[in-house]
């Protein structure tokens, strides 16, 4: 009762008991007489039973035949999709593998593209550097080139001053020269 009580949440005992008391009358007067069956109305039930047993047990082994045969079909298709997602993930794991082997294959061949880059700066900066002093050369010889075409110039006109002055002597010369041989009469 006092777990009925706490069910309820209140009530008083005396309610409680009196609610159980009927309960348990109407229950008893709900219960089947205990006279037997009749064998005629026994065997009818039995044959009705074992027919009901029959269809229920077609039924069901036709319900299980569908399930079996369904289930059969989904473990086709998901072995099916099992050796798809298998074959890809093979091919998956091929490619992989390939593009890990040619990840490694260009590895040393990025670093000796490096080291080659490097080597062309290095080859640049000092192409650039022996370019500038060739260039400073140049200029300098140019320069030079300039100067002793300016000498050369210089030396072609002292020489052409100086064959002036060498005929103007040679004029001369021979001017006294033949003053000399007439004996100084003119």
């Amino acid at each position: 009762m006092a777990a009925v009580r706490k069910k309820l949440g209140s009530g008083s005992f005396t309610t409680i008991s009196d609610a159980m008391a009927e309960w348990k009358n109407r229950k008893t007067a709900a219960l089947p007489s205990s006279d037997p069956l009749p064998v005629a109305v026994n065997e009818q039930l039995a044959e009705l039973g074992n027919a009901l047993w029959a269809i229920a047990l077609a039924h069901a082994n036709a319900r299980f035949d569908e399930d079996r045969k369904q289930i059969e079909a989904d473990k086709a298709a998901i072995s099916q999709q099992l050796a798809e997602a298998i074959e890809l993930a093979d091919t998956f794991t091929r490619e992989n593998d390939q593009l890990r082997e040619r990840v490694n294959q260009l590895e040393p061949m990025e670093r000796e593209r490096d080291k080659l880059a490097d080597q062309l700066a290095e080859v640049k900066r000092r192409s650039g550097e022996e370019l500038n002093r060739c260039m400073e050369k140049l200029t300098q010889r140019d320069n030079e080139a300039i100067e002793a075409r300016k000498q050369a110039k210089e030396a072609i006109e002292r020489a052409a001053s100086l064959q002036g002055q060498v005929e103007a002597l040679k004029e001369q010369v021979a001017n006294l020269t033949a003053v000399l041989k007439t004996g100084g009469k003119q």
